[in-house]
């Protein structure tokens, strides 16, 4: 009996190789793209609402048109840098046509509370960010440090001036700094929290 390992996404060729091979026909290479971004596109998509069907609507959406339009792809940026402003862009295409609705997320209310914060939990962190900050500053926020891209492709994506995106980056991090600062101290002044130690 022969087993055949998968093919891991680090063994596979870069995505520059797979978009010409795909553009010459190989329908393969086109489906090992969409492998090893998917897992990523859905992560990214799904920070940005809480609706999952929109989600999978645009992630459908956003391969069929990276797929239809591959001859389109401009190699001087990163595959997953086109592929994701095509996914954003989808997204918001989805939000706009559904009717609107009123929800805490668009709502001119006062600051949220800071809730204590494990901040050696990354993910604690992330949906701390999430809470607190506008979702244009934690969608670039989480472009440049969840997901890697350097600030010229978050600008790319999300279709703003490179400025913008340094300057929304860095109060979104001083935002979240105060904010995580403030659970800091609000811990270290509660005594029921710091009894908990000696209980």
């Amino acid at each position: 009996m022969t087993i055949v390992s998968p093919i891991l996404h680090d063994e596979l060729p870069a995505d520059g190789q797979l978009v010409s091979r795909a553009l010459a026909g190989d329908k393969r290479a086109f489906n090992n793209l969409v492998l090893r971004h998917e897992r990523r596109l859905f992560r990214f998509l799904s920070r940005g609402t809480a609706n999952l069907p929109d989600v999978e609507d645009a992630m459908q959406q956003a391969m069929l048109k990276a797929y239809l339009n591959l001859s389109r792809y401009n190699p001087r940026w990163r595959f997953t840098t086109w592929l994701f402003t095509i996914a954003l862009r989808e997204l918001r295409s989805l939000e706009r046509r559904r009717p609107a609705t009123r929800d805490a997320d668009h709502e001119p209310a006062a600051p949220p509370a800071v809730h204590a914060v494990e901040q050696d939990d990354p993910g604690e962190v992330w949906r701390t960010a999430r809470r607190l900050l506008k979702p244009q500053h934690y969608t670039a926020l989480w472009l440049r440090h969840g997901e890697d891209l350097p600030v010229a492709d978050v600008a790319k994506v999300m279709g703003r001036p490179r400025v913008w995106v340094s300057v929304t980056i860095h109060r979104a991090c001083a935002s979240l700094r105060e904010a995580l600062a403030s659970s800091d101290r609000a811990q270290e002044n509660n005594p029921a929290r710091s009894m908990r130690g000696v209980l």
